[in-house]
């Protein structure tokens, strides 16, 4: 197997076999970390975010896109999730679980190039469940998708490892 692998990377860029290893080396953090290969996928990370809500922002490159060229709409609805779990996770410190009970994402724009921002706010916070809406937009500030999550929230501590 491993002499299959090499013989294709034999073949490939410096920077796409870059992206191959930080995507291995994300893989290998899914064992602690269950998001790790995921949010490398989408280059999740947090951004500044107006007004006391919480910003997220990924990037669009042809790993994302569907066969029309667009971002997937899975992966939007995932990169919502995602952040939205984070949101449940920065806003309480203590918390071990955050799990989506509902979550629904309306299109509205194609995502095609550069970045994607994700404001989440806080609707509802309470000891067990959060309410959240998010607004998905491109750099141009267009709104790609919005979106309504419910989700469960627990502070009970996980197996060690």
């Amino acid at each position: 197997m491993l002499d299959h692998i090499v013989a294709l990377l034999g073949d490939m860029e410096e920077e796409e076999l870059a992206q191959i290893y930080a995507l291995v080396k994300a893989k290998s953090k899914t064992y602690k970390k269950p998001l790790a290969f995921l949010q490398a996928v989408m280059d999740f990370k947090s951004a500044q975010a107006p007004d006391g809500s919480y910003g997220y922002q990924m990037t669009i490159t042809d790993d994302v896109r569907n066969r029309y060229g667009i971002v997937h709409g899975g992966v939007i609805t995932t990169f919502i999730d995602t952040a939205m779990a984070e949101t449940a996770f920065a806003l309480d410190g203590h918390l071990r679980k955050a799990v989506t009970l509902h979550l629904t994402v309306n299109f509205v724009k194609a995502g095609e190039d550069g970045t994607l921002y994700c404001r989440v706010t806080a609707d509802q916070n309470s000891h067990r469940i959060a309410l959240f809406q998010a607004v998905v937009t491109d750099q141009a500030g267009d709104v790609v998708a919005t979106a309504d999550g419910h989700f469960y929230k627990s502070a009970h501590a996980q197996e060690a490892d």
